[in-house]
């Protein structure tokens, strides 16, 4: 993405916040049958509410990234939220006052005697509005914030090596560690994922937001994840941010080697079959894919880690049969989604099958702590199981299903 669209996206955030509060000021809170100094009270905290990204950075430092404790954090977010959503139902309801109000000036008819109960309905829809607008980012935070589900599926391949069969993936992606997403939740992460007892363990991309001086700590619970064949993973455009130079010590000194622009062999069975397992930096830090797949025997089945789920077809002409991607964070909230996927070549959460090649996106193992909320797209752990069998390359066939929480 070019300056301009960073300089959109940042615009947006800061905006949106400050622009929802002048709007439920001007529809709900210059209605309520208040002084004139109340309702300024009003709209001055309503305002306040939606400056979350303003308190961030002058209270925890940095606007997306704050050092501030979690609880303050996810309260920030819910109060910013609210007044987004409040601001939506004000809108809907200015609407249909005009639409109402063209209707009656088209059709006039006699006044009825009024009875004195418009304002006290007028403040009653007003609260009820409000409290449905706390509890909805209430719950969007909190499914955000939640440890992940396990995803399951089964991915079929006539080409999988028959000592691969059975193969069990963990793909973790985006566990945005943070001052919002502690050790505690990474503990979590980690018994949810051994409890699965996959062969391999992948992540791909965006570990962390923070130097390692402020989220040592909090990274370290990944040292305890235990896989067959290790644990691998590739870097994503949050680690560039954070430092990535400073956290590859930390990444191999915790376990997880991380794959850039090269690649592994995993063998099974008496006749050596191989795996190998590719992995490219994200766009960020420069990605070779011809470098990584010249590190990969060329007759092995390959798989690769890369952040960000586009460029497939290029990827499947170096004769790649399984990507396995995050970054776009399921599209967090249903219908901003679609908006996700155009920004990834079609791409958003789950299975696709293109250009011979396989790809499973990640819907998100965390959440970063500058958009924390989630609305029908639940974070994720993916337990990824090979499967040789004949047919299309790469379909799923027996789909794929939430386990619940473990």
């Amino acid at each position: 993405m070019n300056m301009t669209g960073w300089a959109l996206i940042v615009a947006f955030f800061f905006a949106a916040g400050p622009l929802a509060a002048c709007v439920v000021s001007a529809v709900f809170v210059r209605r309520l049958p208040l002084p004139r100094a109340a309702r300024a009270v009003v709209t001055l905290a309503i305002l306040a509410a939606g400056l979350k990204f303003v308190w961030f950075a002058v209270f925890g430092g940095k606007p997306f990234n704050p050092e501030l404790p979690a609880a303050v954090v996810h309260a920030l977010s819910v109060l910013h939220d609210a007044v987004v959503i409040l601001a939506a139902f004000a809108l809907a309801d200015a609407g249909l006052r005009a639409v109402v109000a063209a209707r009656r000036r088209a059709r006039p008819r006699p006044s009825a005697p009024s009875v004195g109960t418009a304002v006290p309905r007028r403040t009653f829809l007003v609260g009820a509005f409000a409290a449905a607008s706390g509890a909805g980012a209430a719950l969007a935070v909190r499914e955000g914030v939640r440890l992940p589900d396990v995803t399951r599926a089964d991915l079929f391949f006539p080409d999988l090596p028959e000592a691969f069969d059975g193969y069990r993936i963990a793909h973790l992606s985006d566990l945005h560690v943070s001052a919002a997403a502690r050790a505690a939740r990474t503990a979590g992460i980690v018994e949810r994922t051994n409890a699965l007892g996959a062969d391999l363990v992948v992540i791909t991309g965006d570990f962390v937001d923070g130097a390692p001086s402020s989220r040592r700590e909090d990274v370290a619970p990944l040292g305890g994840l235990v896989a067959r064949d290790g644990v691998f993973g590739c870097t994503g455009n949050h680690e560039y941010y954070s430092g990535y130079d400073a956290w590859r010590s930390e990444f191999q000194r915790l376990g997880v080697r991380m794959l850039e622009n090269t690649a592994a062999t995993i063998r099974r069975g008496e006749d050596g079959a191989a795996l190998a397992l590719l992995g490219v930096n994200d766009p960020i830090g420069g990605p070779d894919l011809d470098a990584a797949a010249a590190a990969a025997p060329p007759n092995a089945f390959r798989i690769l880690l890369a952040h960000r789920p586009i460029s497939l077809a290029q990827h499947a002409a170096r004769g790649v049969r399984l990507q396995l991607s995050g970054h776009t964070h399921g599209g967090a909230i249903r219908g901003l989604d679609r908006f996700v996927a155009r920004a990834n070549e079609g791409h958003v959460r789950g299975l696709y099958h293109e250009h011979g090649l396989t790809l499973y996106v990640n819907a998100g193992t965390g959440q970063w702590a500058g958009f924390p909320e989630r609305v029908g797209v639940p974070p994720e752990i993916a337990c990824l199981t090979l499967r040789r069998g004949a047919g299309s390359a790469g379909v799923c066939r027996a789909g794929f299903t939430a386990s619940g929480r473990m």
